[in-house]
């Protein structure tokens, strides 16, 4: 077996934790999704992450909070239950260890960032609300900067190229990570196409099932590099607007992005990109 071969292993074993974030997963549960003993599984995800099993999960769950922190109003004690700690004393000593200071600063300082940004924040925007049913896809997995995931799609489109020729599969990203929170190095993202249940992929690729959602949607005009801009309005609108006459609320990542048009045969100021970020009813 080569080194794609297990990274690909290790990428499910991720999946799972990630989708069952604040549950504390047996180690023999989350290493048979890799199809290896638990031996030589924890040995082989540090190899492959630079992480333990237990130091993802922590950083994940710590992540996800941050970004629950500021850009939602739940009570902290209620973020840190629904990340899996036991009480905001707990909570507390883990995300100062983490982000370097406590995370009741760390909201009043991330919101008070965010609205002096008042040309990000408060420019008209036109937000509308879809709603997507479960699906399965094909998905190639990127851990690293956002500006290079050209690699994964490459990979993803070289085996779906007949898809696309014969058919429309709908394709998008999943962008899992705050860059303003996680490190570059460390943040994830997948290239995917809507497949049917049970499509055969090749090594590299791999078919998992996305949960149905409503999302808030809203388009990007102009490069990949500025999407950040586009988040952060797309962020203060839901906060501060009814939507179709409704309130909604941040849910939790992924989000996703649609990309409207080639990058490869179109200049940069004109590509668009629509970008879904998950809601609930508020």
């Amino acid at each position: 077996m080569n080194r794609a071969d297990y990274r690909e292993q290790i990428d499910a074993a991720c999946r799972l934790l990630e989708a069952r974030l604040a549950e504390d997963v047996p180690l023999e549960e989350v290493a048979a999704a890799a199809y290896l003993s638990p031996f030589h599984f924890h040995r082989l995800f540090r190899g492959l992450t630079g992480e333990t099993v237990g130091a993802y999960v922590r950083r994940l769950r710590l992540e996800r909070a941050a970004h629950r922190l500021t850009q939602s109003d739940d009570d902290i004690l209620v973020i840190a239950l629904d990340v899996g700690y036991g009480s905001h004393e707990a909570f507390s000593r883990a995300f100062q260890r983490q982000f370097g200071t406590n995370p009741s600063v760390f909201r009043k300082e991330k919101i008070a960032m965010t609205t002096t940004s008042t040309t990000i924040t408060n420019e008209p925007i036109n937000v509308r609300i879809e709603t997507r049913p479960a699906c399965t896809v094909a998905a190639v997995r990127h851990v690293g900067p956002y500006n290079d995931v050209g690699d994964a799609w490459g990979t993803l489109m070289k085996w779906g190229w007949t898809k696309m020729m014969f058919g429309n599969p709908e394709t998008f990203g999943l962008c899992y990570d705050d860059p303003d929170v996680t490190p570059a190095e460390k943040l994830r993202y997948d290239a995917c196409m809507v497949v049917k249940p049970g499509t055969k992929v090749k090594d590299g690729i791999q078919l998992f099932e996305l949960p149905a959602g409503t999302f808030a949607v809203t388009a990007h005009h102009g490069t990949y590099d500025s999407l950040g801009n586009t988040y952060g309005r797309l962020f203060g609108h839901i906060a501060q607007h009814k939507i179709d006459g409704r309130q909604y609320q941040l849910g939790d990542p992924p989000s996703r992005e649609v990309y409207m048009n080639d990058p490869r045969k179109t200049k940069p100021e004109d590509l668009v990109t629509e970008i879904w970020m998950p809601v609930t009813a508020a």
